[in-house]
């Protein structure tokens, strides 16, 4: 009503044209100024679609204003920002170069006054399916140098292109030095970035050429005139050399480069997820003309994609019938296992001393199958099991043929056992994100796997370790270091080392990064991943050597962590921490930059599973329980026992008849035996290891006796009393002693001996007796210091109070150890701090290892210690045709190196 009132009194008036113009002109002024808006932000999308254009076509689009940019800012980049370059360029160099060249080593690398070009880049529109954080494109680029600096030697500042000093170590030990330079390169790759929400955005780039780049490359002239290296042949042969570098990038081929990793932002996890635990039990096999010469079996467990890097085994058992082994092999693997289609393959074999070993069978799983892995349509990872679980349990043929039909079986349990997850892992961001964000019951699964605490029972894990570079490497001055006679070496400080390093976990020798020929701070980033047993008794040992020709490598320090005291601070399943090492302990000094990773998986090991492969084997208190006829009970004093270890060569100790103590009212022993000895055992291959015990009674008309034990039945660190029974006597070298790892019973048919045994982790000084020790620890005392405080012990319970004419190391030791005394505290000795803490007897066996200390000088005539070197390597040739399967010089312990 009211609406209909104003217009009756505006068209009465006469209002109507004025109000009509009115609203003419306001839609006029809302069109020119929205419409215009809108017409400017569609024309600018409209023109965007066309630009966008270029990069979908074949031409792509010219970047002219990133050349600019980068001819301008080429030579402000500092030089030291390419360290890294030339470590790697070195490497590569080295990998793809002939057997005669020993070692390389680049240096002065030179970027040139000249940036390369990029001519064009092209971006590939997203396909179906692809997800919207990844960018695929297409890139050429080129570089020239210019054209008077490839045809003469006296060049501007403003013609100089990118070179680099190469020195090349040839078969004869004779130096080949260098000058090697870029003159034309051009090619075109692809690529793939992974963008992030993290800083710099952009996680991952792939790429990938589409062919060998064309590359011309020379020398800096080896004359005055002309550079010789265009002729032909010789131009030929450097172009051919480096392009065969690069085959390894060219399509199917890519290369994946962490950015964020090269930018400085470390991964917040370890690269391997999880571990596969195979169990092996034993074989069987029915008789067969064909396999009538197979007697020497042991089983192995790998990954098909790097066989030998990856490779366990178990002992060699004379049993070509039906071994049984009963031991666990493990093998860590990673998101690329999963993609390349990997598999886990367990075989059985027959060891072959000349020829080749020949194979029982075998047994292949996907890594795929096995950790229930999915792929996106992009190739990339998006999940797996995260729970561990178990793939087989029981026989399986591994002859290739039915079950049925099958004659050669094997009893194993396959398991997989996953890390723990964290939130920066792989599986919670970039696709898998998204679809874990789909709905409710994903984002409460994800939580629930977050929020999983770490059990107890879960103290094993994965370990990385990345050996990043060395600073200040030299050899001392023999006058400078310890005064131990040991640190007298007789190699020349004034010469530039060529270190690499070496890790040892558990003292178990199990990476070798590269040699740097002549750096004394090199770069060598190096990584490297091991499971291991138990965080808490874990210790990494870190040796840098210098490679000296045709000698053994002197060690120029070490350095020895235990995981409890890294981590003592850090809450939570995943922990980290980088720190700069000092060298001590060895010919010279420096320090070393490593990173060490650590993750949970969700495994149970019983405790006796979780020791150390090389340790040291204590054993006393041996006591003849009960001795069964045909022993005589009442002439004990004519029973002597041999107490030796099952490998080659075989380590023996021999306890006498004449130092039995029998039972009597003023002594606490119930029973005849040899209570005050104590006997030392350098263990290198623990769970591969048993101790025989002969008992022998009589000279003329022999008794003898037998019994076994496996070391793998006892966790270390714990005094145990161990019950053996006796059977006939049966030697640790006979094949019917090495036919199964089946325990013997406690009850014995000729009687019972008991002892007391410990296993201590760890290098100890016992180990200076072996001969493999000695060679790996050229110049070293990890011992040193334990030495200088056994001697002010010593020196302090003879109450002597002349220190003057102490050495000085040895003076400010026994000032320590009184100051101690007198509030009371005992310190821990290096030896104590790696197997725990010790009590008084563990003390005394401690300075009684010590005393068996082997002190090898290293000889000061250059000649004798080529002359050593040279036998070294007679000896592992006749070694190993001389000694068991299970030697250490045959069975030796797998140790990955730097490809």
């Amino acid at each position: 009503m009211v609406a209909g009132v104003i217009c009756y009194f505006i068209g009465r008036w006469r209002y109507g044209y004025v109000i009509g113009c009115v609203m003419v002109s306001l839609c006029a002024w809302a069109y020119i100024n929205l419409g215009m808006i809108s017409y400017r932000g569609l024309e600018w999308q409209f023109e965007k679609q066309e630009n966008m254009k270029t990069l979908y076509t074949s031409e792509g689009e010219s970047v002219e204003w990133l050349n600019y940019m980068v001819e301008k800012i080429w030579r402000s980049i500092d030089p030291e920002f390419f360290a890294d370059i030339e470590d790697l360029l070195e490497d590569t160099i080295q990998s793809v170069s002939p057997s005669f060249i020993k070692a390389v080593k680049v240096s002065d690398f030179d970027i040139g006054v000249q940036a390369p070009r990029i001519q064009m880049i092209r971006i590939f529109p997203p396909l179906p399916g692809q997800p919207e954080e990844s960018i695929f494109g297409e890139l050429a680029f080129s570089f020239h140098a210019h054209p008077v600096a490839s045809l003469v030697t006296k060049r501007s500042t403003k013609s100089t292109p990118p070179g680099l000093t190469i020195r090349f170590l040839t078969a004869l030990k004779a130096p080949l030095d260098i000058k090697a330079e870029l003159t034309a390169l051009s090619g075109k790759v692809r690529f793939k970035l992974l963008t992030s929400p993290e800083v710099p955005f952009v996680s991952k780039a792939t790429i990938s050429f589409t062919s060998v780049p064309q590359i011309e490359t020379g020398v800096m002239p080896l004359t005055k005139h002309l550079n010789i290296m265009n002729l032909p042949t010789i131009k030929t042969l450097v172009n051919e050399g480096i392009k065969l570098g690069f085959a390894d990038f060219v399509d199917p081929k890519s290369m994946t480069v962490d950015l964020k990793a090269l930018l400085g932002a470390m991964a917040q996890d370890v690269e391997a997820i999880g571990l596969v635990k195979v169990e092996v039990r034993e074989a069987n096999r029915t008789s067969s003309k064909k396999l009538t010469d197979m007697e020497d079996s042991y089983a192995t467990l790998s990954l098909s994609s790097a066989p030998k890097k990856t490779l366990s085994s178990t002992r060699v058992l004379t049993n070509d019938k039906n071994p049984r082994w009963n031991e666990n092999l493990y093998v860590l693997i990673g998101k690329d296992d999963i993609v390349s289609e990997t598999t886990v393959d367990v075989k059985v074999w027959d060891a072959d001393k000349v020829k080749f070993d020949d194979m029982w069978g075998s047994i292949s799983m996907s890594v795929k199958d096995i950790v229930q892995g999915k792929v996106d349509k992009l190739g990339n990872v998006s999940s797996w099991c995260q729970e561990e679980r178990v793939i087989f349990d029981g026989w399986t043929p591994i002859d290739g043929k039915s079950e049925d039909k099958s004659k050669i079986k094997l009893n194993m349990k396959l398991s997989f056992h996953p890390k723990y997850p964290t939130p920066n892992m792989d599986v919670f961001s970039g696709d898998a994100l998204t679809k874990h964000n789909d709905n409710e019951q994903s984002k409460q699964e994800k939580q629930v796997l977050l929020d999983t605490e770490v059990l107890p029972s879960h103290n094993n894990g994965i370990l990385s370790v990345t050996i990043h570079q060395a600073m200040d490497l030299e050899v001392g001055d023999p006058g400078v270091l310890p005064s131990d006679e040991k640190f007298k070496h007789p190699y020349d400080p004034s010469q530039t080392v060529s270190p690499y390093a070496v890790l040892y976990v558990n003292d178990n020798k199990v990476y070798q990064s590269r040699t740097k020929l002549r750096n004394p701070s090199p770069h060598w980033n190096a990584m490297s991943e091991h499971f291991i047993k138990d965080v808490e008794t874990t210790s990494i040992r870190v040796v840098v050597k210098t490679a000296v020709d045709l000698e053994r490598d002197p060690v120029l320090g070490t350095k020895l962590l235990h995981l409890s005291d890294l981590f003592h601070d850090q809450q939570g399943k995943f922990k980290e921490i980088q720190q700069w090492l000092p060298l001590s302990n060895g010919i010279g000094f420096g320090k070393i930059l490593l990173t060490v990773k650590y993750k949970p998986v969700k495994i149970t090991l019983p405790r006796e599973l979780q020791g150390a492969d090389v340790g040291t084997l204590i054993i006393d208190n041996f006591t003849l329980t009960d001795l069964k006829t045909p022993f005589d009970s009442h002439n004990i004093n004519d029973v002597k026992a041999t107490i030796a270890l099952n490998l080659d060569p075989v380590i023996i100790k021999r306890l006498k008849s004449k130092d039995i103590r029998r039972p009597s009212q003023d002594s606490l022993a119930t029973r005849s035996g040899w209570y005050d000895q104590t006997m030392y055992f350098p263990l290198m291959m623990r769970y591969r290891t048993a101790v025989y015990v002969h008992i022998t009674q009589g000279s003329i008309s022999t008794v003898k006796a037998t019994g076994r034990f496996w070391l793998k039945e006892i966790p270390d660190n714990e005094w145990h009393d161990v019950v053996l029974g006796l059977r006939p006597y049966l030697s640790e070298k006979d094949k019917a002693a090495n036919k199964n790892e089946d325990s013997w019973p406690e009850l014995g048919e000729l009687g019972q001996i008991s002892m007391r045994m410990k296993i201590v982790p760890g290098f100890s000084p016992v180990h200076t007796h072996l001969n493999s020790y000695n060679k790996d620890m050229v110049g070293a005392d990890p011992f040193y210091e334990d030495t200088i405080k056994y001697k002010a012990r010593q020196w302090i319970k003879n109450q002597s109070e002349e220190t003057d004419e102490m050495p000085s190391d040895i003076q400010a030791a026994v000032q320590m150890e009184r100051s101690k005394e007198d509030v009371g505290l005992r310190r821990t000795s290096s030896l104590s701090s790696e197997y725990g803490q010790e009590s008084d007897s563990d003390t005394e066996m401690h300075d009684d290892m010590l005393e068996q200390r082997k002190t090898n000088k290293i000889n000061k005539h250059r000649v004798m210690r080529k002359l050593t070197w040279s036998m070294d390597k007679m000896k592992h040739k006749v070694n190993t045709l001389r000694d068991g399967f299970n030697s250490e010089t045959r069975a030796s312990r797998n140790v990955a190196k730097e490809a």
